[in-house]
């Protein structure tokens, strides 16, 4: 019966296929093994040269593996001498388990060999290696964006803007690199651009040489960037103009500005037809106490123009309480005197005053004697003796401690017997008005005429006076009209009071520095970037 089943043509062929399969599988289990040679191998030990450390169980977002030392170890391993030298080097793994690590530093750890099938593991030569495990660490950067390729023919670029808020962007590195960090850049192309260009831009980091830090992980990746493109555009200087009042025991100390000029984009004759200088406001109404404080002043756009960049500007205030000092030893000069005529300050006789002088204790106690400018201007003052104000120019930064007091001297004018001018003579019209540098601008309509006997010692001239400002008429010659002005042979300034007789009106430039919205000066401004 079993013969019959055997001879039979089915069954043979069936078991051959089985047989097949069953030797197949006996071949491929173990890709590692190799079918057993009839004959026996010699059984021994080998070593297997510069195996390469290979660490797992590692935390990379936290940590980053600076060194393993050493980088290779050699592997002794026993079996049968031909299967051992059947397997590659990559066949036999020395790895170093680095899962209970929880802090930066260096450690030894033992390694952890992985050999062929039939191969057995003896040694590995060292048995330990050092880690040296550095943690991750991160800082802040300002994204800066690079611009590459032309606009169209006739259009300009303007500087490129990030437009989704983004201002810092978190750099994380190994924290020995992260002093390497040069920049966090990100590029935009505008190749033949004739209008404005929006893209997302991603972002790199490149160290201090300009080499791409491919390890860096920088958060958020990317920024929104866009870049203005316009027919035309003109950059003018940016100018502070402050409304509001501080409080009454508060100087302005200094200011500091994001910008120091503005791009204007519009049409060439719109362009053309704005002035030298666009103008930020600043309200001073809201400080209260004294400090640092940084407001927003917004950029008006300018009449008929496209855009304005940037389109507000951060302004730091600081403002200080006020201190005051007297300044002695201030020198009088006499100005404007007539020709063939000599004059003398004949009270105080040490021709110098003293100025009472408040602001911010720094800026005050920098001024000198040298630092203010006092004169009498003699413009039409006949042969006589006569008791007149001085007008007083002070530094930008600081201003009269009482600037209703009046200070006068008197000057003695007699006629000289040589023909020449005196060298102090001065002979320009713009004599006379000005601003008063305290309170309210001195830019009053009063006038009088002076037609009266003057009881001077000398005769004076009647004439037609007119003057501005709050200066009081304290000369001893009795005349009508009184002004305040400013001394146009002087660096311009804040006066304090004038000379009642003079006509005309300053035109130094100095002499508008005096902020008339605070009643203080204004304090020029600095940049910061």
């Amino acid at each position: 019966m079993m013969d019959k089943w055997i001879s039979n043509n089915t069954v043979a062929k069936v078991l051959a296929l089985v047989v097949s399969i069953l030797l197949w599988v006996m071949v491929h289990m173990d890709n590692n093994t190799i079918p057993t040679s009839t004959t026996s191998a010699a059984v021994g030990t080998s070593v297997i040269n510069n195996v390469q450390v290979q660490p797992y169980g590692f935390d990379e977002d936290k940590y980053v593996l600076k060194s393993i030392e050493p980088a290779t170890v050699n592997i002794e391993v026993r079996g049968q001498s031909d299967l051992i030298s059947y397997f590659s080097t990559n066949s036999y793994k020395a790895k170093v388990n680095l899962s209970d690590i929880k802090g930066a530093g260096t450690v030894t750890l033992p390694i952890v060999a992985e050999t062929p099938a039939s191969v057995q593991y003896v040694s590995s030569t060292p048995g330990f290696v050092k880690v040296t495990i550095e943690e991750k660490t991160s800082n802040s950067f300002t994204p800066q964006i690079k611009v590459e390729g032309e606009p169209a023919a006739g259009y300009q670029k303007g500087d490129p803007v990030i437009t989704d808020g983004t201002d810092k962007v978190k750099v994380t590195l190994p924290e020995s690199r992260l002093s390497d960090v040069g920049s966090v850049t990100g590029v935009i192309n505008i190749a033949g651009a004739n209008n404005t260009v929006s893209k997302t831009v991603t972002l790199a980091v490149y160290d201090k040489s300009g080499t791409a830090m491919k390890d860096a992980v920088v958060s958020p990746a990317s920024v929104k960037v866009q870049v203005p493109i316009g027919a035309s555009s003109r950059t003018l200087p940016l100018n502070l103009s402050y409304i509001g009042q501080l409080p009454d025991n508060l100087v302005l100390a200094g200011t500091e500005v994001s910008a120091d000029e503005v791009t204007v984009y519009g049409s060439e004759s719109e362009l053309a037809s704005l002035g030298s200088s666009i103008t930020a406001s600043v309200n001073l109404s809201s400080i209260e106490q004294a400090g640092t404080v940084t407001l927003t002043a917004a950029l008006d756009l300018p009449e008929g123009t496209d855009r304005i960049s940037p389109s507000s500007v951060q302004v730091k205030i600081t403002t200080e309480q006020f201190s005051e000092r007297t300044v002695q030893n201030v020198p009088v000069r006499l100005t404007g005197i007539g020709t063939n005529l000599e004059a003398v300050i004949t009270q105080p006789q040490t021709q110098q005053v003293a100025i009472n002088i408040k602001g911010a204790p720094d800026a005050i106690q920098a001024v000198r004697p040298e630092d203010i400018k006092a004169s009498v201007n003699l413009s039409g003052r006949a042969a006589g003796t006569y008791k007149l104000p001085v007008q007083l120019v002070l530094p930008e930064t600081v201003s009269l401690s009482n600037p209703g007091e009046q200070m006068t001297v008197t000057v003695t004018v007699t006629e000289s017997n040589g023909s020449t001018t005196p060298p102090d003579s001065q002979s320009n019209p713009n004599e006379g008005s000005g601003n008063t540098g305290e309170g309210e601008p001195g830019n009053g309509t009063e006038a009088g005429n002076s037609t009266g006997n003057n009881p001077s010692t000398s005769p004076e001239t009647p004439g037609n006076e007119s003057g501005s400002g709050t200066g009081n008429n304290t000369e001893t010659p009795s005349e009508e009209g009184s002004g305040t002005g400013t001394d146009p042979s002087t660096d311009g300034g804040s006066n304090s009071s004038a000379d009642p007789g003079d006509t005309g009106t300053n035109t130094s430039s100095q002499a508008t520095t005096v902020d008339r919205a605070l009643g203080k000066p204004v304090v020029s401004a600095n940049t910061y970037h």
